[in-house]
């Protein structure tokens, strides 16, 4: 009882850090649309877009591999093994930010003022998650108290912006408030782990952090392909000059796919850790390798089949009763999109599942990181042709199809040994 206990809390954080995380795509991107409208809004996200392979880039391979191995170190020699791993990633991570901030500062010399500022604004975004270490504590299972520092960091992020924010505001109020907000919930977080968990901070060599990094290249070389084929659309949108309302309607909708994905993704961390027991006795992608991760997958599916049943239910409730949705700017297509979009998202899960879970504990990153990289290439060149032709629909249909060949690719890795 005490075990089952423990699994659902460590569920409810997982759960709660997720949606704490899904309020700004839910709540605020749509307001700020309507606040700043479409011109204003579309420059706001192209910064954002970048952002998002900053922080990527700064995430680098340890959200996969640093679970692992601060889970084994944990195990073997309690907190004060863990935190030589901690301190392996933190400071790598800090490295890698330095490098991108000063690329970022560089660049401002090419960038329009505002964007460049927004972009600046923007890298506090990344640095806040070095310090909130969630990998750490979904290492250890006590997911808990990093649940309630990013909670509450994501609702004052809400207040400030609902309250204080205005039309007349530069563009980068947003991100300034949103950095702001985010950086101390991650240094809260990091203070509760030295200070109610006993985490040392130790001297890490130049020489350890650069085998740490070389360890885990095929891991993030994989990550960055996962970020062109998911994260760069609007990037390309904005190359093609696609006009600002467009830009603007399919950021919110991929804003609203993320959050959709955020919705399932407690599952996606509570059984990654299972998939690398149940797989402990397989040294190589097989179909039996297969089955165990597929049981484990079926259940997260079913459970994203039901959370999108309730979506779609509640806008037929009330898109024609809520003010703010029946005078909502190109809402049709807004839902047409997300609805397609939906599809790479179930595509998504299993791909986590079989890949980042499976792939990389079966002895296989390198096939792994060989077809994310190549998926990544081929969805964006598909992107570029797609959204030269079809405008934001091209751009939605290179999303699904970057999920579905990942998944083919993956698939055949395991039926094939």
């Amino acid at each position: 009882m005490t075990l089952l206990r423990k699994d659902l809390t460590n569920i409810a954080s997982l759960a709660c850090i997720q949606g704490a995380n899904a309020i700004l795509p839910i709540f605020i991107f749509p307001y700020v649309l309507h606040l700043f409208g479409s011109a204003k809004f579309s420059d706001l996200v192209v910064s954002e877009a970048v952002s998002l392979i900053i922080l990527a880039v700064v995430l680098y391979s340890y959200e996969v591999n640093g679970v692992s191995r601060v889970v084994s170190s944990y195990a073997r020699g309690g907190i004060a093994a863990a935190s030589n791993v901690y301190c392996e990633i933190f400071f790598s991570r800090i490295i890698i930010w330095l490098v991108c901030a000063i690329a970022v500062l560089i660049s401002g010399f090419f960038l329009q003022e505002q964007f460049f500022f927004s972009l600046l604004c923007w890298m506090l975004v990344p640095l806040s998650f070095i310090f909130q270490s969630t990998y750490f504590y979904q290492s250890i299972e006590n997911n808990l108290p990093v649940a309630v520092f990013t909670l509450i960091s994501r609702l004052s992020c809400c207040l400030v912006v609902f309250l204080f924010l205005k039309a007349e505001d530069p563009v980068y109020f947003l991100p300034l408030i949103v950095g702001g907000c985010y950086l101390a919930g991650g240094l809260a977080s990091s203070i509760y782990l030295k200070a109610a968990l006993g985490l040392k901070y130790i001297s890490v060599s130049f020489s350890r952090l650069w085998e740490c990094l070389h360890e885990g290249k095929d891991i993030f070389f994989g990550n960055i392909a996962v970020v062109l084929f998911r994260d760069s659309n609007l990037l390309v949108l904005s190359f093609f000059s696609v006009s600002p309302a467009a830009i603007a309607s399919y950021s919110v909708v991929e804003k609203l796919i993320k959050a959709f994905q955020a919705l399932i993704r407690p599952l996606n961390q509570f059984f990654f850790t299972r998939a690398i027991h149940s797989l402990r006795d397989e040294n190589a992608p097989g179909p039996g390798a297969f089955v165990k991760v597929m049981k484990l997958t079926w259940m997260q599916l079913a459970a994203l089949a039901t959370i999108l049943s309730g979506f779609i239910i509640i806008w037929l409730m009330f898109n024609d009763y809520l003010e703010f949705l029946r005078s909502y700017p190109n809402k049709q297509l807004m839902a047409g999109l997300f609805l397609f979009m939906t599809i790479g998202v179930f595509f998504g899960v299993a791909n986590f599942m079989l890949g980042t879970a499976g792939l990389n504990n079966l002895n296989s990153k390198k096939y792994y990181a060989k077809v994310l990289i190549l998926t990544g290439v081929v969805t964006v060149s598909a992107c570029v042709t797609l959204t030269s032709i079809w405008g934001v629909y091209g751009a939605a249909i290179s999303f699904v199809l970057g999920e579905l060949i990942l998944f083919t690719l993956i698939t055949t890795k395991y039926l094939k040994a």
